[in-house]
């Protein structure tokens, strides 16, 4: 059967460190299974125009989808392949179709699929067939979260809990991607700190006891408060050069109403940085990210958390809110009448309140970037003189 495999171009927050590691994992599985497939990027279309010249024509599309605010690209990449291929079967998945299957339908695909490929889940993703270059691969040792954030949609995506992947298994994944040229490696887990000893710390035991030589990353933020100095030490030795943290607010009422009362607090986190320090990681390379923009969050709040991290000596990362449908803050705010692209980060400010402006959660971003990259206090001050976040954020210091 021939297959084509198609990744929408994201126009909105698609950077280089992103990856459909779902159709990867799916395009692994249909070639253990003897199908021919191609795959490409949309609007790629001299590689879709191409393909009936070359005796290609898909019996099935496979399309994924990443962010609900995208949906569009979404829509257009099903519609473009409707057109071109009008007898291929046409199989949406991925982030948005799981979230939003109804709004997915209207899409025009002929199937949306709910949730991880139930054929495809258990074979590792391969970047190899990728069209375009990447030197790394992303790699999920676990899947769900047993945490409850309000903002938060991993457990629409993946059910309630944690399922982990045998530590075996994991091994034998970072084998495979590592035989087909990848030895950058980034986990991608949503909660990698969890059952540490049972799970991670065995991972990295197997890594070193093997002598696997590998370049791995957390990208995303682990957990402070399970972080042990044992973990650190092991995954320092099994070849992790970057890991980052989440913290979210420094604000302890805001932190309840996140659904993060029992979670990470400033002393898990400073706790957590000295017990990298005594291993070896770069303070100053660490990221450690944190949220802006929910609707009960304030100024004083949001910078009180940017100074505490600037003075921990991290990488500080506001994160602004994606509203994401049917999470706790999503139905809070009432935006079931949304349009979903209206939802986009950069632009969203959540409505019916008076505690901050677009410009009052650019300014933080702007503050936060100033001080990653290095320049001093002044460097900033003539950008938004007089601006509250701004003079603010100067007496706090």
């Amino acid at each position: 059967m021939n297959c084509l495999l198609v990744e929408p171009q994201i126009k909105k927050s698609w950077g280089h460190n992103n990856q459909f590691v779902g159709l990867l994992r799916i395009a692994n599985w249909l070639k253990s299974t003897k199908n021919k497939i191609v795959y490409v990027r949309h609007p790629d279309y001299p590689a879709i125009n191409g393909l009936f010249d070359k005796g290609f024509y898909p019996d099935e599309i496979y399309v994924s989808s990443m962010f609900t605010y995208s949906y569009k690209e979404v829509w257009e990449t099903v519609r473009y392949c409707r057109e071109n291929y009008p007898k291929a079967k046409i199989n949406l998945g991925g982030i948005y179709a799981t979230i939003c299957p109804e709004h997915a339908r209207q899409s025009g695909a002929d199937e949306i699929m709910i949730g991880r490929h139930s054929l495809a889940k258990d074979y590792p993703p391969d970047p190899s067939i990728l069209p375009y270059k990447q030197d790394f691969a992303y790699l999920f040792s676990s899947y769900g979260c047993n945490r409850a954030c309000t903002y938060c949609a991993t457990h629409i995506l993946f059910g309630k809990g944690i399922t982990q992947t045998h530590p075996d298994k994991v091994i034998n994944e970072i084998k495979f991607l590592i035989s087909h040229g990848f030895k950058n490696i980034w986990f991608g887990d949503d909660n990698l700190m969890y059952n540490a000893e049972n799970h991670i710390n065995i991972i990295c035991e197997k890594i070193i006891q093997e002598k696997i030589k590998v370049n791995l990353k957390v990208p995303g933020g682990i957990s402070a408060k399970d972080f042990s100095f044992n973990t650190a030490k092991l995954m320092k030795q099994a070849g992790f050069t970057k890991i980052s943290f989440a913290i979210e607010s420094t604000a302890d009422e805001v932190r309840k109403k996140m659904g993060r009362k029992n979670n990470v607090t400033q002393e898990d986190l400073i706790q957590a940085l000295e017990y990298c320090d005594k291993v070896g990681f770069n303070r100053g390379e660490i990221d450690v990210y944190f949220i802006i923009g929910l609707p009960y969050q304030k100024i004083d709040d949001m910078v009180d958390t940017l100074v505490f991290l600037i003075k921990c000596g991290v990488w500080a990362h506001p994160q602004r809110l994606t509203p994401i449908p049917h999470t706790i803050d999503w139905k809070r705010m009432n935006l079931e009448n949304w349009d979903l692209a209206d939802l986009y980060y950069k632009t969203f400010v959540a409505p019916n309140q008076d505690n901050f402006t677009h410009i009052d959660l650019e300014t933080i971003y702007k503050i936060a970037r100033f001080f990653n990259i290095g320049q001093r206090y002044s460097s900033f001050n003539w950008l938004l003189a007089n601006n509250r976040v701004t003079n603010l954020f100067q007496k706090k210091l």
